[in-house]
């Protein structure tokens, strides 16, 4: 288990610590109702270091990119990202990826930190010999994720005179002597900046971020608002065994044209599929589904299973994400949650935005 960079300053900062992804990771800094709180109505500061991160450089990266990934490259300008996802050849997920083009030659991607070893080697296995340059940036740089609404001006005090990118925008700069990236995305499906320096340079712009008025918030937190904004997670949610099509994400892919798993997702996607990811909420306070749990129509027959859940801190309510029949994931529709010998209604919400 690898420690976080920052292991010493969380436990300063008393943060309880867990583990993610092969690293230690702040679970929880103070209670959930207050980070939950900071990062809805003030300024949430989130340890994201343990993401996978790639640098693709060299002429033909753009060519490339676009054969392997799901949706146009060439349709991303300069400076800007999309949201992208990997696939095996039959369409499985490896990853969803977020990518932000710098030059047709320069690109940057951000994945999820569990899939981290089997999205460099599918890259490196697709990769034109000699013609392209592949770096894992993973362990050189730390990473920070801040959203609320006072996070622009927690930012304009930590990065005085520094244009914010747009949505989707990406820049890199300095902060003295540290080289920095500042991006703007979506992290767990709620419009955020994203920070990543190198790792000996973590420690001072954590410090500067809380200063200037971010509140720490740990996994927990981060887990919860996920869930409740509907944004899928591989590993948990989506993976290998679904598609985009079967996971909800066919506004990732360009049909139009040729990339890895294409012709598999239009099959799909002419033909329809079973079933799909969907967002849930219990109408019992107090109610917290578990991974894994039963979800039964009215009849009694089951439809599908809880693949991630929380207690929203606020509220009280159970909120979820499940893979069920597709023709079950209308915002309204009514489902019960098989909890032992209980049978708690559920309410389907959303579908997934990201």
């Amino acid at each position: 288990m690898m420690p976080s960079p920052l292991h010493s300053l969380y436990l300063r900062r008393g943060a309880r610590m867990g583990r993610e992804d092969g690293r230690t990771v702040p679970r929880l800094f103070s209670n959930p109702n207050a980070e939950h709180r900071a990062a809805a109505e003030g300024c949430g500061l989130f340890d994201i270091s343990h993401l996978s991160k790639f640098a693709v450089l060299g002429n033909g990266a753009l060519g490339w990119l676009e054969n392997l990934l799901s949706n146009s490259v060439t349709h991303c300008h300069d400076g800007m990202g999309q949201s992208t996802l990997l696939l095996q050849p039959d369409g499985g997920i490896i990853d969803k990826l977020l990518l932000f083009r710098e030059s047709a030659g320069r690109f940057f991607l951000l994945g999820h930190g569990a899939r981290r070893a089997e999205v460099f080697d599918w890259l490196s296995k697709h990769r034109p010999e000699g013609a392209l340059e592949l770096r894992d940036e993973s362990e050189r740089l730390s990473g920070f994720g801040l959203c609320g609404p006072q996070t622009e001006q927690v930012l304009t005090q930590v990065l005085p005179g520094v244009p914010l990118p747009p949505p989707r925008g990406f820049r890199r700069l300095r902060r003295g002597d540290a080289p920095l990236i500042l991006l703007r995305a979506s992290l767990v499906g709620v419009d955020a900046y994203e920070l990543f320096c190198p790792e000996e340079a973590g420690a001072g712009l954590f410090e500067a971020l809380l200063a200037a008025g971010a509140t720490p918030c740990g996994t927990e937190t981060r887990e919860c608002l996920r869930v409740e904004h509907a944004a899928t997670a591989v590993g948990r949610d989506i993976g290998i065994d679904k598609t985009p099509v079967q996971a909800a994400l066919e506004r990732f892919c360009d049909l139009s044209k040729a990339f890895v798993g294409a012709e598999v997702l239009r099959r799909q996607s002419r033909a329809g599929t079973m079933h799909s990811v969907a967002a849930l909420l219990c109408e019992q306070g107090g109610s917290t589904p578990q991974e894994g749990d039963r979800l039964i129509d009215a009849v009694g027959a089951t439809v599908g299973r809880i693949t991630s859940a929380c207690l929203d801190p606020e509220d009280g309510q159970g909120r979820a994400l499940a893979y069920v029949l597709r023709r079950l994931t209308y915002p309204g529709t009514r489902l019960r949650l098989v909890a032992g010998e209980r049978r708690i209604p559920v309410i389907v919400t959303d579908t997934p935005v990201c």
